[in-house]
């Protein structure tokens, strides 16, 4: 499958092609200026989630007004056909996947701009914006399998910033063997506790990823930003982060998810059920009402040192229903892009760390990326 196909596919895909629009929409204009394409959306992703009954609000001056505007996907599709499209830059590029990860919610349904750049009616259109971007060739690193040479390690907001990683503590043995018997506790608890209808509205682990205490790094950008401090999914606010460049082993035997099948095929090795604790928030963001499986990360472990996903198998995968069989389905959720989890013990981390502060940490608008270190 090619970039283009890959964007089109994902609803993380879509949200950087729309992000990529509204960014240029926003420069072709002023300020003050009204901007069509931004308004309607605005006002077609508000009907879309007071439909469904979600808790927005519309408020201000002329808001009684709003509520009632309509705008349709063919109308949408129309706008986005006539936006006059940036230049492709290493810069606008990162800003658009960062702002697609920061509305990934994989324990509800997506928000309304997800939903409706999902609908077929604007194919077409972001189809455009698709072939424009990768004509440019700055998403070529999107496909590329793990760089072992610019492995970051990302901490946010650390007591003590200039604290070691080398301490190595619990084996990455015994973190996956309590990871695996707690999900076996889990998954046994909410069978026994959730009898439920999968409309309830239950909360509970809705993410996909090997365990929180394993090492985790990611590239960098162009910019020599590593990827992990500002792509993160459910993110918090922060004002400080602490990265690390991990020394990776040459050898290190990697699994690379860059596609649906890869993602499947390790399902359908390494599968483990999760329908029961994870039957609710899944259903809600996928729509698909059914069991579920996701990777034993402890059986993973013993035939590769790392697993890693690709930009473009995130903006392709994330969020999306990966049919396994018959009878089983799987989700990647919770995942970052270019992440790659370790599973050996031999990462180590000789360099010093450097500290980067966030200029805007209270302003999601501009919280992406505003960083100095």
């Amino acid at each position: 499958m090619d970039i283009v196909e890959l964007l089109l596919s994902g609803r993380r895909g879509r949200r950087v092609l729309w992000e990529f629009v509204l960014a240029s929409e926003a420069q072709a204009l002023s300020e003050f200026a009204d901007h069509p394409l931004h308004s309607a959306m605005y006002y077609a992703s508000y009907q879309v989630e007071a439909c469904r009954g979600d808790s927005v609000i519309m408020f201000g001056p002329g808001a009684d007004e709003g509520r009632t505007v309509t705008v349709s996907v063919e109308e949408l599709a129309k706008l986005i056909s006539a936006t006059m499209l940036l230049p492709v830059t290493d810069q606008i590029l990162q800003k658009s996947l960062e702002s697609s990860v920061v509305h990934a919610r994989y324990w509800q349904e997506p928000d309304g701009e997800d939903t409706l750049l999902a609908a077929p009616a604007l194919r077409n259109a972001l189809c455009r914006v698709a072939e424009y971007i990768v004509a440019s060739g700055l998403t070529q690193q999107w496909l590329a399998p793990v760089d072992l040479r610019t492995q970051f390690h990302v901490e946010f907001d650390q007591p003590d910033p200039a604290g070691s990683m080398t301490s190595t503590g619990s084996s990455v043995f015994d973190k996956l063997l309590r990871w695996k018997e707690n999900l076996i506790l889990t998954e046994a608890r909410a069978r026994a506790e959730k009898p439920t209808p999968v409309t309830a509205m239950i909360g509970g682990e809705w993410w996909s990823r090997p365990s929180w205490d394993l090492r985790a790094t990611t590239g960098v950008f162009t910019n020599q930003q590593p990827i992990g401090m500002s792509c993160v999914e459910d993110a918090f606010t922060w004002e400080q982060a602490v990265t690390r460049k991990a020394s990776v082993p040459p050898s290190v035997k990697v699994l690379e998810i860059s596609t649906a099948n890869d993602w499947v095929q390790l399902c359908r090795d390494y599968g483990i059920e999760v329908t029961a604790h994870k039957r609710h928030e899944w259903y809600r963001t996928t729509g698909r009402d059914g069991a579920w499986v996701m990777p034993d990360w402890f059986a993973v472990s013993k035939d590769y040192d790392g697993v890693h996903l690709s930009i473009a198998g995130y903006l392709a995968l994330a969020g999306e229903c990966l049919v396994v069989d018959e009878n089983f389905a799987t989700l990647i959720a919770g995942w970052d892009p270019d992440q790659t989890y370790w599973f050996t013990d031999e990462l180590r981390f000789y360099a010093e760390p450097d500290i980067w502060n966030c200029l805007d940490a209270y302003n999601e608008d501009c919280r992406c990326g505003n960083f100095q270190v």
